[in-house]
């Protein structure tokens, strides 16, 4: 593997699939509706709004394999939902989510999952501050893992 400072560009250095990012070492609010780019790969986003909003993610073609991102929710959404949504202009149905842990004691079922969805969303008057979801791209699909308190925390669709 060439490092940085042997010859390679640091846009070209790393095994095939890395992505250059922050690597969950900077952390951003966000409080209005956002357009993610490949240069925000390994971001902690922390949703923080009284009015809440929607963050695009950037193409998976765009992202390419190894880019990832954590959402938190810093202020629990109360008149609409926090909303994580591919690029739908250029992406259909590329989130992958295999176990949203929900937290609550019920008989009900637990685990969200969804082979192929478009949105992820902190519920109005139900997500709480804490709640989160991570999101990794493999350059094809983005797969997604989190974490809600309440039974309906997080949206999937």
């Amino acid at each position: 593997m060439a490092l940085v400072g042997s010859g390679v560009s640091s846009t070209t250095a790393g095994k095939l699939g890395s992505s250059v990012g922050w690597h969950g070492n900077y952390c951003q609010d966000l409080t209005e509706t956002t357009s993610l780019t490949p240069t925000d790969s390994g971001k902690v986003f922390f949703l923080n709004s009284g009015s809440e909003f929607t963050t695009t993610l950037p193409s998976v073609a765009d992202a390419g394999a190894g880019w990832s991102c954590k959402f938190i929710v810093k202020i629990a959404p109360v008149g609409d939902a926090y909303i994580i949504t591919e690029k739908t202009s250029a992406d259909t149905n590329i989130i992958i989510t295999n176990g949203i842990n929900e937290l609550e004691t019920d008989t009900g079922t637990d685990g969200l999952n969804n082979a192929g969805h478009t949105t992820i969303s902190f519920a109005a008057s139900v997500a709480i501050q804490g709640d989160w979801v991570e999101l990794l791209c493999d350059g094809t699909n983005y797969y997604a893992t989190g974490q809600t308190k309440a039974d309906g925390g997080i949206v999937l669709a």
